[in-house]
């Protein structure tokens, strides 16, 4: 009877100490929400994220547009491109905010980048454009870190 007594309670005791096991690893994801990181496409780049304010510098024709309000950027890996540097290359699409004074139209810039720096040819508002940039701080480091500069240079 005592030895009943003993099992009984140490069952009790395991399934309380499971419900509260299952209670915390519940709060731990439910913690983890998709907010406080960004997350990249399957394959994307260390460097895809919406770089807002002063994460952002855009220039045409070595002029400033201070209009430029987010830039966001997402990538698919390519397989094989230009030479074998460390970092694989990516096509990249810029998603630019506010350029021309239009705070409200988003322009779209395809360019191949690495993680530090990106090129390409683009067309806006009828002329055409060499596109080139380069990504501040570490890949590695909190987005928050990063930013981007991009240069448009008429043909």
């Amino acid at each position: 009877m005592k030895y009943k007594m003993k099992i009984s309670n140490l069952i009790k005791n395991m399934k309380a100490k499971l419900f509260y096991l299952a209670t915390l690893f519940m709060l731990l994801l439910s913690a983890c929400g998709d907010n406080d990181e960004p997350s990249s496409l399957k394959n994307g780049s260390p460097r895809d994220w919406s770089y807002t304010n002063s994460q952002v510098k855009f220039y045409i024709n070595n002029v400033e547009q201070t209009s430029v309000s987010e830039i966001t950027v997402s990538s698919t890996q390519l397989t094989d491109f230009g030479d074998a540097s460390i970092f694989p290359w990516y096509d990249t699409t810029l998603r630019v905010k506010g350029l021309f004074s239009n705070k409200k139209k988003i322009f779209n810039i395809n360019v191949k980048a690495d993680v530090e720096r990106f090129e390409g040819i683009t067309v806006l508002e009828g002329t055409e454009y060499d596109v080139t940039g380069e990504f501040t701080g570490d890949p590695f480091e909190h987005y928050t870190k990063m930013g981007i500069v991009v240069y448009l240079t008429e043909k």
